[in-house]
């Protein structure tokens, strides 16, 4: 094997989206050489510095981006398919941690009482809503931001249809990725009242239930400065 392959080869397995779904042992997964990547390369370092000067460097009035920690830590897309039993939602260009808008919007939507207002800003059937929300970003930082979890199933053949659950089942632990750091939060809104309404809704929603998976177990929520 040449040289210039090897180098190649190790280079594509620092995007860790690569990592787990080609590189993985199905058999046997290399769960603590994926987690202890710190995945802040210098190309995502140079995009999310782009990406960030294009959203803050302008005070729009409808314009909304806020940075917000993650409480212990963050579970998304562990249902998404794959060659493993649960997923991790991960960026394809860099495989670096990223929250889908669509997840950001759905917690929010969920959090508002009133249909009118959550019609006119996330849509509805045949509606389009007024805010648009982007991906959020994990912040580049020099520590690694997938960590090992377990979910424990303590009885297998009950949630699969087989018998009744019992003592004497055999619990299964399965082990996933979690995510830990920071992310920049970024919408538009109509106004700058809408968008302040937004920024409290996503705040209070965030701190509060969360994002993700897991939520009622404490995952996925968020602390802001």
């Amino acid at each position: 094997m040449s040289r210039f392959f090897v180098s190649t080869l190790e280079e594509y397995r620092e995007h860790a989206g690569l990592r787990l779904d080609k590189f993985l042992d199905i058999d046997n997964p290399d769960w603590p050489g994926v987690a202890r990547r710190k995945l802040d390369l210098t190309a995502y370092r140079m995009a999310y510095r782009r990406w960030e000067e294009h959203w803050t460097r302008e005070a729009l009035d409808g314009r909304l981006w806020v940075k917000g920690g993650v409480r212990g830590r963050l579970a998304v897309g562990l249902g998404a398919k794959g060659v493993l039993e649960v997923g991790l939602r991960l960026s394809h260009t860099y495989g670096t941690p990223l929250i889908p808008a669509s997840a950001v919007k759905g917690v929010l939507r969920a959090n508002v009482a009133d249909e009118a207002t959550a019609s006119f800003l996330f849509g509805g059937e045949g509606q389009m809503g007024f805010a648009d929300f982007q991906d959020a970003w994990w912040l580049p930082e020099n520590k690694p931001p997938l960590m090992m979890d377990t979910i424990t199933v303590h009885h297998p053949d009950y949630y699969t249809g087989k018998e009744a659950p019992s003592d004497c089942d055999s619990p299964n632990p399965v082990t996933f990725l979690s995510v830990r750091g920071t992310f920049l939060f970024v919408a538009e809104a109509p106004n700058k009242e809408w968008k302040d309404f937004l920024k409290e809704l996503l705040i209070q929603t965030l701190e509060k239930r969360g994002v993700g998976a897991k939520t009622a177990a404490g995952y996925g929520r968020f602390a802001f400065a």
